[in-house]
This record gives C-alpha cells, sequence and structure tokens, in this order.
C-alpha cells in the first residue's frame, strides 16, 4: 500500500487498488519520516477505515483532524461491540456522529454541564439491546479515559446506535429531504446567510437534522420536563434559540410533531456553532 495523504503521524490515506476507494489507516508512528509516494508498513497497522463516498471520506478526515485519535479509536471499539452484540452492521454515519457527540459530551462535562436524559426511562425500556451496548460504552469510555460520563450518555449513545440501524424507504427518504431542506431554509433566511459547505459544524448540523427528521416523519416524540439548561441556551444563544422557535413552530404546523425542549436546545446549540463559523469568516 502506498501513501496517498499524511494526517499526521499516526494516520495516513491510502487508495485501495481493486475498489479506487480511500482507506484511513491509524498506527502508532505509521507516518514517522514517510512523505507521500511512499510503501506503508503493514506491520504498523491497528485500525483500517473503509468509507463509503468521497464525501464521508472528508467528513471523517475533518473530523480525525479536530478530535483527539483517542476518542476515535475509543469509538471504534464501541461500534466493533455494538455490530457484534446486534449481529449487524450499522450505518457508517455512525462512525462521524458518535465520535463527536462523545467528544462534546467530555466537553460538556468538564464544564459541568450535565444534560438530563429525560428519555431515559423509555429508552431502556423500547431499546434494551442498544441501551446495554451504550451502558457498556459508558463504562468503556469511563475507564479508559478516568471520567466519570452519567448513566444519562448511555440513553444519547443508544439513540445513536438506533439511528444507525434505521433503514428508510423511498417515500420515508424524500420525507427526510424534504424535512431538513426546510429547516435549513429556515436557518439560512433567519440569519440571512449561506453555509459553509466545508466547515465539520455544518456536517455535525446536517447529521443532527437527519435524525431530528427521522423521528419527525415517524412520530417518535420526545417526552420531557422542561430543563434549567434550555433557560442558559435561551439567554446565551437568543438568535439561535429564535430560530430553534421557528423551526418548532413549522415542524409542528407542517407534521403535527411536537419538538421538546430537549430538542430546542440542540437545535439551538448546533445552530448557534454554524453561525458563529460563518460570522468569524466574515470578520
Amino acid at each position: 500500500m502506498i501513501i496517498e495523504k499524511i494526517l499526521n503521524n499516526n494516520v495516513v490515506i491510502t487508495v485501495d487498488p481493486s475498489t479506487r476507494k480511500e482507506k484511513i489507516l491509524m498506527g502508532s508512528g505509521l507516518a514517522f519520516k514517510k512523505k507521500i509516494g511512499q510503501e506503508i508498513d503493514e506491520d504498523k497497522i491497528e485500525k483500517i477505515f473503509v468509507t463509503g463516498n468521497q464525501d464521508e471520506s472528508n467528513q471523517f478526515i475533518k473530523l480525525i483532524e479536530e478530535i483527539p485519535m483517542e476518542i476515535i479509536e475509543i469509538t471504534d471499539d464501541i461500534i466493533k461491540y455494538a455490530e457484534n452484540n446486534l449481529n449487524r452492521i450499522l450505518d457508517k454515519h455512525i462512525y462521524i456522529a458518535l465520535a463527536d457527540h462523545i467528544a462534546f459530551a467530555l466537553k460538556r462535562l468538564s464544564s459541568n454541564i450535565i444534560l438530563k436524559n429525560n428519555l431515559l426511562v423509555e429508552i431502556k425500556r423500547v431499546h434494551k439491546e442498544e441501551f446495554d451496548i451504550a451502558r457498556w460504552a459508558v463504562n468503556f469510555i469511563n475507564e479508559q479515559l478516568s471520567v466519570e460520563l452519567p448513566i444519562d450518555e448511555a440513553g444519547f449513545i443508544a439513540l445513536h446506535i438506533v439511528n444507525a440501524s434505521y433503514t428508510e424507504s423511498i417515500k420515508e427518504s424524500y420525507l427526510l429531504t424534504n424535512v431538513v431542506r426546510d429547516v435549513l431554509n429556515i436557518i439560512r433566511y433567519h440569519f440571512s446567510v449561506e453555509f459553509l459547505d466545508d466547515d465539520l459544524n455544518y456536517d455535525r448540523l446536517l447529521t443532527h437534522l437527519k435524525f431530528f427528521a427521522k423521528r419527525v416523519i415517524s412520530n417518535s416524540q420526545h417526552l420531557s420536563d422542561k430543563d434549567i439548561f434550555i433557560d442558559i441556551v435561551k439567554s446565551r444563544y437568543k438568535g439561535s434559540y429564535e430560530c430553534a422557535e421557528k423551526i418548532r413552530n413549522y415542524i409542528h404546523s407542517k407534521y403535527k410533531y411536537n419538538v421538546s425542549d430537549d430538542e430546542l436546545v440542540y437545535l439551538s446549540m448546533h445552530i448557534q456553532r454554524v453561525i458563529t463559523v460563518i460570522r468569524d469568516k466574515k470578520k
């Protein structure tokens, strides 16, 4: 195998000669003192990621550049554990979504911001297999990183696993695309901006909206109590919160889906991250 691109000392990209698909290879010192075009020392390869298309590859590369390698490796271990125990292959997008979620959860933990999962009981009951795996994942993360993520995170991780197992019909895919498109238009017009396609935060927003749209079209309601964290978001990110409120009203009007306060918080935070980058680029 030949090095096509070097991301850091431990990560390189190669191209499978038979499929012409990019492979992301990881291993301690894999690219140390190496140059593009040189042979890869296969004995140093510890993990191989094969993406489905160029967009997935670009997203994954951006994720690796931003998130610590330790979290990427932990995510890979969790996904392999899930696939082995569920006896099914999960959608490859879970690599991006779950790694990003874990990194964000750890960041929140370090800032003493704990999100209560008001769906925890329902998730444990309805998605028992996925929740058992997610509970293992939280314990695994805590052991590997010497942290104390709460059990609420098992509920969030379980939903990522459930979403990665979701398969849509053509009709559902069409509806999903429309929901995502309409929500993006609301954000675009509310702030009078155009999105930056190469921004990792935009990729995160899209991923979140795809899962959000799946819940809308399947009417999987998020029932929750008002949490104090929504008041913090409303105060800190006023414009993004107002935009999320517009989305909530639109979704309820068109799809009769009640967007919960929890969902409103996550929408506001994702919107804030995207808009902040766009505004910074304009400075």
